[in-house]
């Protein structure tokens, strides 16, 4: 077998796979019928569920399948940031942290929802189960670098954002 067949036949392979990779995620999506895969706060321990008629606030983080050192440090830093400085407003309902992959075919509505273009984390104020504003957190690549300052950073936006609601 020549060079350029070899490499075609594993394009093919390579293909195939990914492609089982889709069906294989959007079947086990189909049979959860809507729930929207996130790893929250709450799943990791935070406490009670907020009622409806509450106003709250759900930090996000948006990423997509394919993800970098950075992306994933942008994740680390930003749990890092809200577990540890709002463990209070995790168990009292105020704040939710949620993690959604954007390319599950349930989420993709995020992209248009909050224009986003890249992976993001974005603050959303619900009051009453409807939302009522939400932010960008823009500067998270700019940060991704430095740590204290990243953290610093995400928390004072969630805290000014916290106290607008």
């Amino acid at each position: 077998m020549g060079s350029k067949s070899f490499l075609k036949l594993l394009v093919i392979v390579l293909v195939t796979g990914c492609l089982a990779v889709l069906l294989l995620n959007q079947t086990r999506q189909a049979a959860q019928a809507g729930n929207i895969p996130a790893q929250t706060a709450q799943a990791a321990g935070s406490g009670s569920k907020p009622d409806a008629a509450s106003r709250k606030v759900v930090a996000y983080y948006f990423h997509t399948t394919a993800r970098c050192a950075t992306c994933m440090r942008i994740e680390a830093y930003s749990q890092e940031a809200i577990l540890t400085g709002f463990a209070q407003d995790i168990k009292k309902g105020r704040l939710d942290w949620q993690i959604i992959n954007v390319e599950e075919l349930q989420n993709r509505h995020f992209i248009k929802d909050y224009q986003l273009i890249t992976k993001s984390v974005v603050l959303v104020a619900l009051e009453n189960g409807k939302q009522t504003g939400w932010t960008n957190l823009s500067r998270v690549w700019e940060l991704a670098g430095n740590k204290d300052v990243f953290v610093k950073y995400v928390q004072d936006e969630i805290r000014t954002f916290l106290n607008k609601q």
